[in-house]
């Protein structure tokens, strides 16, 4: 039993596994990565063992790896030097959620929202985030708001040519602030303008809120830090941030399209509202992309560690006798719980790709100033998929842990799986970034305000565009599954779109409000438009790039993985495609079902080549269970070993009680 099964299950592909990987992520990624894995491994900072480390171990072990990252001097700006700054950011992605949280919080997100909603006054702070001179930190969220963001309650007030800095009520603190706790010197910070008596709404700000030096908070300003929490995030510093009449300079303000003249008067070049309120949507997003990535990060960790996991755990066989056991990978039902997942790390993956470059795209015109009706439009595509993305890539990534961490049996529960610490690791990408119910609804919103254009929709991404005909119900199946696929999900999401239109006309003649119209479309109808309108746009383009594959092998394989995919989701969709009347008797379902089956089985084969195409390095994914070697029940007996005979310091006091016990039962 001891015996690793792992190269006989390698040598059934029909690939290499290698090309497949050059493929999908690209050569030049793949060299990166694996130059950055170099780096690493020749840094005692980041060779790392089980222990379960202290908040404040963990926080200075963080600080140590940034220290180092930044000495490597890798990239200067994400979007200049994408490609370093990507393979950078996946890899310790694998690594550590916290180390990469403390990278990609200053350069990404803080960075990114100078540079989009910052002028030329703000060029001298922008080369400080890219020199790493200063820490940042992004304030949005209150005590009492998240996902309403145009309800912040935190102030910003002209007074005598500067902005003065309030928190009205304790719910208006700032919070889940990363780096602020201890590090960031400087925040930007989302707060209602008033000038001269006046609200003109949400704007963004930069501050300096410590001094470099002493790293003492300024006057008006307290910081502290949000306490313990699970798994990778007790390394993050999530702050909270309270203002009491902190005055800034008014080169605060980030006024890219808008500004206050030293005489008090506000003045803005926006057109309208909506267009204002478009360049911070678009910042905004750049968020919800990188969590896309955790989604698809989680399926590859759970797949990796199971599958792997899976051909070393031999359990029962056709005779008996331990000679006689199977691996448990052999069982169709293990199969089923694990290899859709594998199929999601690698689509998703795909997908997040294609949306990050064309997420770039948006973000460079946004940067150069641009202002058109077709960047609005833009936009709003860019909000509503990634509004849409995030919450169907996190899901799958949560359930695909939780669901391998099962299929692990109770080794799977040993710390040393990473199963239970990746799941806590990725358990707040469900809320971070918007609340995943919460952005759906942003998402319904944006194509609800689509109908009235049906037949001219034309969006800069294309994802919305076949919503300008009606699709025809089932008729039978092809021998393409996921143009079938693609075919219903066009079917449920114009289905859907046109049912939630409807069902809200109705409820505003009913007399209800706007407000609980758009509450009460939610159940059944909203939240499933959104997934739908997703899923379609994921498989849509994971089949365009698979289309584009010139080696005809690794396009096959490709093709599986995007079958299963396709039918895995759309399996979930059954009830509704029924119910909305797209096919009629069992014959639909028990077919769709039949091909998910099939789309299983031909995974197969292909399995553990796939695993190793996705699969990190050993040294990165840190796992047991999960090792390329195979050799699982040895690296959990090296780890048992460690705790041979451990003599806790209550043991002594065990053997007075039990000593006391026993006199006292012979009295």
């Amino acid at each position: 039993m001891s015996a690793p099964l792992i190269d006989k299950y390698r040598k059934m592909a029909s690939f290499d596994w290698k090309k497949l990987k050059a493929v999908v992520e690209g050569e030049e990624h793949v060299r990166l990565k694996a130059e950055v894995v170099a780096k690493m491994k020749s840094e005692p900072i980041f060779h790392r063992d089980y222990r379960v480390l202290s908040r404040e171990e963990q926080r200075e072990v963080v600080h140590q790896r940034w220290k180092k990252i930044v000495e490597w001097g890798l990239f200067k700006d994400p979007y200049s030097d994408l490609e370093n700054f990507k393979a950078l950011t996946e890899t310790l992605e694998a690594y550590d959620q916290g180390t990469s949280a403390r990278l990609f919080l200053h350069g990404n997100v803080f960075g990114a929202a100078v540079k989009s909603m910052g002028t030329e006054r703000h060029k001298e702070l922008v080369e400080k985030i890219e020199n790493n001179e200063i820490v940042g930190a992004f304030c949005l969220t209150e005590i009492g708001h998240g996902s309403n963001t145009a309800e912040v309650q935190t102030t910003a007030t002209f007074d005598d040519g500067q902005l003065v800095f309030n928190c009205p009520s304790i719910g208006a603190i700032k919070c889940w602030a990363g780096n602020l706790s201890h590090s960031a010197t400087h925040v930007v910070v989302y707060a209602q303008l008033h000038v001269g008596g006046k609200n003109e709404g949400l704007h963004g700000f930069v501050i300096q809120v410590r001094c470099p030096k002493t790293f003492q908070t300024f006057p008006g300003i307290t910081i502290g830090d949000m306490g313990s929490k699970p798994g990778c995030w007790q390394g993050v510093e999530n702050g909270w941030m309270e203002f009491k009449n902190h005055r800034a300079p008014l080169s605060a303000l980030l006024n890219k399209g808008c500004d206050i003249t030293p005489d008090g008067k506000y003045v803005t070049s926006f057109k309208s509202a909506s267009e204002k309120q478009s360049v911070s949507l678009g910042t905004l997003s750049v968020g919800r992309l990188g969590i896309i990535a955790k989604g698809m990060m989680a399926c590859t960790f759970a797949s990796t560690i199971a599958i792997r996991y899976s051909v070393a755990r031999r359990q029962f066989g056709p005779e008996k006798g331990a000679e006689n056991e199977i691996p448990v990978l052999e069982y169709p039902l293990q199969q089923y719980r694990l290899f859709p997942y594998l199929s999601a790390a690698i689509c998703i993956r795909i997908f997040q790709k294609t949306f990050v470059e064309k997420f770039t795209e948006y973000m460079m015109r946004v940067m150069v100033g641009e202002k058109s009706e077709e960047l609005s439009e833009f936009s709003k595509e860019v909000h509503a998929l990634s509004s849409g993305a995030k919450p169907v890539a996190t899901w799958l990534g949560v359930e695909s842990l939780g669901e391998a961490r099962k299929a692990c049996g109770g080794h799977g529960f040993l710390h040393m799986s990473r199963l239970n610490t990746l799941r806590d690791d990725n358990d707040p990408s469900q809320t971070f970034e918007g609340e995943n119910f919460m952005i759906l609804q942003q998402t319904s919103n944006i194509l609800l305000g689509k109908v009235a254009s049906i037949g001219l929709i034309n969006t800069p991404m294309s994802t919305m565009t076949f919503l300008n005909s009606k699709p025809s119900k089932f008729s039978s199946w092809t021998s393409d599954p996921v143009n079938d696929a693609l075919s219903a999900y066009r079917y449920l999401t114009y289905h859907l779109l046109q049912t939630t239109s409807s069902e809200a006309n109705k409820l505003k003649q009913s007399g209800k409000n706007s407000f609980e119209v758009r509450n009460e479309i939610q159940v059944h109808r909203a939240v499933n438009l959104s997934i739908a309108y997703t899923e379609h746009t994921m498989i849509d383009w994971v089949q365009k790039f698979v289309e584009d594959v010139e080696d005809v092998t690794l396009k096959g394989v490709l093709q599986k993985v995007l079958n299963l995919f396709s039918l895995f989701l759309l399996e979930r969709h059954l009830a509704t495609l029924y119910i909305t009347g797209y096919a009629s008797g069992g014959k639909f379902g028990e077919e769709l079902r039949e091909k998910l089956r099939k789309a299983v089985a031909d995974v197969k084969p292909e399995s553990m080549a796939l695993v190793d195409s996705i699969a990190p390095d050993d040294f990165i994914l840190n796992s047991a269970l999960g090792a390329s070697d195979g050799k699982a029940y040895d690296h959990i007996m090296e780890e048992f070993r460690k705790y041979t005979n451990e003599q806790p310091r209550w043991v002594c006091d065990l053997a007075q009680f039990l000593q006391k016990r026993s006199q006292s039962s012979k009295l």
